[in-house]
């Protein structure tokens, strides 16, 4: 039988990449969230105390129009690829409470003849409706080139019980941008807005049985933008199966649901100026993904997911999430 878990879990963060706005990326968590590493403790380390993991993914993909409620669905912006490398660590501050800390860099390039343009100025944006007033500090991302930014910090604390097997995971975790990035372009980084997230993670493996499960239930508190909530919930579900002490395999499951406004726009506002910080971006996703433990410290992860269902959200073809993981 494998073991879902010898000791404690820790909640590795839903980092930056969660796909809260029109121009950020699907969750890197889904591939993220779900890798495990054992935490096999030795006789003479005894607790979970002073212990973590370090890991760096690199997530790509591909994303092809933008789903909102016209006829067909969703509308024909063209395309974007975003590629990202997220560097993560968790380290328990006791046997019970762990804290996480976290940043990607986002790089993206947009593909289309709907640019985001702040102004006239480009030549993409040569006749374009502009917002009136201007925004200098707004960098114009839209011109078929990659541009890189680092996202969001990542810090969270969690609390890790074991009752009888069910491993339950209260957590809360704080999104904060780096720095002031632009948010105003279909190859956006991300919404460059503060949230904040309350979770709670439910583990069990099934009795005589090589299967186990996930459920993980949030709620994200955001900064609003105008007078504008876009708080939300979001599910994460897994299933997976120990193969063996080294492989492990899953599917699983994300959607995010959630407030926001869906009305026109006149686009020389300011309120289309913040438009993807306002709108909802609700979403549903499945992808399937498989764990290679490398002797006693490193775990090997890869995911692949897509969009099965969006309103006001990128419809994303597929997103690859490659992560090693180093536990100490």
């Amino acid at each position: 039988r494998g073991c879902l878990l010898p000791g404690l879990l820790a909640t590795l963060g839903v980092a930056c990449a969660m796909p809260c706005a029109a121009q950020t990326a699907p969750p890197r968590a889904v591939g993220n969230a779900f890798v495990v590493p054992a935490l096999e403790l030795s006789e003479e380390e005894g607790s979970a105390k002073g212990h973590g993991w370090v890991s760096v993914g690199y997530q790509n993909t591909y994303i092809n129009g933008f789903f909102v409620p016209i006829p067909g669905g969703k509308a024909p912006i063209g395309t974007v690829r975003v590629q990202s490398i997220s560097l993560d660590l968790d380290y328990f501050l006791t046997d019970h409470i762990s804290g996480h800390l976290g940043i990607p860099y986002v790089e993206s390039r947009y593909g289309g003849n709907v640019p985001h343009c702040v102004s006239q100025a480009p030549p993409q944006c040569q006749g374009a409706i502009v917002p009136a007033q201007p925004h200098p500090e707004s960098q114009f991302l839209d011109d078929g080139r990659y541009h890189g930014a680092w996202q969001d910090w990542n810090i969270g604390l969690a609390y890790h019980a074991n009752y009888r097997d069910y491993l339950i995971t209260p957590s809360v975790t704080a999104y904060i941008p780096s720095h002031n990035y632009t948010f105003f372009a279909q190859s956006a980084p991300g919404q460059d807005l503060r949230k904040l997230e309350l979770a709670v993670e439910l583990a069990h493996q099934f009795d005589l049985s090589n299967f186990y499960y996930r459920v993980r239930l949030g709620h994200v508190f955001a900064e609003k933008t105008l007078g504008q909530s876009i708080d939300h919930n979001r599910l994460d579900l897994e299933l997976g199966y120990f193969l063996n002490e080294t492989w492990t395999v899953k599917a699983f499951a994300a959607g995010k649901k959630g407030n926001g406004y869906t009305g026109p726009y006149d686009q020389t506002s300011e309120a289309w100026y913040h438009h993807d910080q306002r709108a909802m971006h609700n979403y549903a996703n499945v992808g399937a993904g498989l764990d290679y433990r490398m002797g006693e410290k490193y775990t090997l992860s890869a995911t692949l997911q897509r969009l099965v269902w969006g309103q006001f959200v990128f419809d994303f073809k597929y997103s690859l999430d490659v992560r090693l993981t180093r536990e100490f």
